[in-house]
């Protein structure tokens, strides 16, 4: 034997070399499963359905404030038409969405995904609810407790 061969021998023994192509023969199992679930036929219904809920939750890129499913434009209904595409194809939902994000940006979301970029766009509107119910506790509680004085005659008590 020589002693490349046998560093070889005592690094990978015949039990790891075992363990290494099992946990391979899984990993590749996980990967084909998870492809043929997000990869499907959908009926004509789910298709529809499916689209139209895709398409409300993107923002045209076009025009200001509107879905693509309310918008008109002409890059709004081949955007639509690439959805309904890539549902023929079998793509997820979420598959569709990524594909959208990674063209046009996070802008094309309605409501942008949580991490470090658009983490003010979630906390600042939390922290203002939050100081706003915290300052309008503290204005009550500084008010001066006024005794109410009524001014009742001895005639009008009886």
């Amino acid at each position: 034997m020589t002693p490349f061969y046998r560093m070889l021998h005592r690094m990978f023994s015949p039990i790891s070399v075992a363990i290494i192509t099992v946990l391979l023969i899984f990993s590749v199992q996980n990967v084909t499963a998870s492809e043929a679930l997000s990869h499907r036929n959908y009926s004509a219904d789910e298709k529809r359905q499916l689209g139209f809920e895709i398409a409300q939750e993107l923002r045209c890129p076009a025009s200001d404030n509107r879905s693509l499913f309310d918008s008109e434009t002409q890059i709004a209904n081949e955007l639509k038409g690439h959805i309904f595409q890539k549902l023929d194809q079998g793509q997820s939902k979420q598959e569709i969405i990524d594909f959208m994000v990674a063209r046009f940006g996070e802008r094309i979301r309605y409501q942008p995904s949580l991490h470090s970029g658009t983490l003010a766009l979630w906390l600042i509107p939390i922290g203002l609810f939050f100081f706003t119910i915290i300052g309008g506790i503290a204005w009550i509680i500084k008010q001066p407790q006024t005794p109410i004085k009524l001014h009742l005659n001895e005639n009008e008590y009886e």
